[in-house]
Parts: C-alpha cells; sequence; structure tokens
C-alpha cells in the first residue's frame, strides 16, 4: 500500500488489491435524508477463476412506496468488468424530453450515465469511480435531483486509487 497526497492535500491511498466485504461496505452513506436502512447491508467478496471483485448494497425507503438501492462494486483485480460495464456509455444516445432523460454525467474522477422516466417516476445513476469502482443508485418514485444529492454524499476523493 501506497499513501500519497493529492494537489489538494489530502492523502490518498494507492492499493493494488480488491477491498473486502467489510471494507467495500464503508464507502456507502448510512443514512439518506427523509429515507430510513430498509434492510440489512450486504456485502461479498466474488471470486470467478483468476477474477476477484467485491461488492456491498444498501437499500433505504421512505413513505409514499419511495425507495432507493445502491450498489457499489469494487473491480480492481477485474478490470475487464469494469471496462464491460463503463464502455457502453459513450455509445448511447442522449434523450431529454417531458418524459424520458438518458444523458452522460461526470464529476472529479467520475464519468457516467443518468436517467429518468417521467411516468414511471424511476431514476438511475450508473457512475465509474476512480478508473476502478461502479456505483449504481436507483430510485423508485424518487426524481433525478434528489439523486444527485444521495450521489453527491459519496465521499469520492476518499476512495482507493
Amino acid at each position: 500500500m501506497l499513501l500519497v497526497y493529492s494537489l489538494v492535500g489530502q492523502a490518498q491511498v494507492l492499493d493494488n488489491k480488491v477491498l473486502t466485504a467489510e471494507e467495500i461496505q464503508k464507502f456507502i452513506p448510512d443514512k439518506i435524508k427523509e429515507f430510513y436502512l430498509s434492510t440489512d447491508p450486504k456485502s461479498k467478496l466474488i471470486k470467478l477463476g483468476t477474477l476477484r471483485y467485491s461488492m456491498a448494497e444498501k437499500n433505504f425507503s421512505a413513505s409514499r412506496k419511495r425507495s432507493i438501492k445502491i450498489l457499489l462494486f469494487d473491480y480492481k483485480e477485474a478490470p475487464i468488468m469494469y471496462n464491460q460495464a463503463t464502455r457502453k456509455w459513450s455509445t448511447f444516445t442522449t434523450i431529454e424530453s417531458d418524459s424520458l432523460i438518458l444523458r452522460p454525467t461526470a464529476m472529479s474522477d467520475c464519468t457516467g450515465w443518468e436517467s429518468y422516466n417521467v411516468r414511471r417516476k424511476n431514476s438511475q445513476i450508473l457512475l465509474g469511480v476512480c478508473d476502478r469502482f461502479l456505483l449504481t443508485v436507483e430510485g423508485t418514485n424518487v426524481d433525478l435531483e434528489f439523486l444527485k444529492k444521495v450521489v453527491e454524499e459519496f465521499k469520492f476523493e476518499t476512495f482507493p486509487r
């Protein structure tokens, strides 16, 4: 493990190993405003031949049948899976209409895709983080703006590189 300092003076960990099931869970917030944790968090380390990756899941609920599901994958030891998950985004067509939004999104160390179905009130944000993690945040009866605020709660600057 190598500790380096970024240009903004924050320590970052460079690690060549996938996070354990317990470690990856800590990168997903435990609280979302107006929501409660609806099930016990899940996490596991998965081995497929020579590939290893970890994943964590947290589910949140609120009144009026609103829910948010968060999945986080660490593909440090499975870069082919990360590339397969993220490479399609560049081929997607942007759509912004009164009933549907499908468009690319980006923030520091992240690139991805966001969508919102107005009629069904379902939103989704997919993010590739630090060329290593895949974050999926899905909202049922949750608009895209609220889901973006949830994603902003993640501290991506603390994610291992």
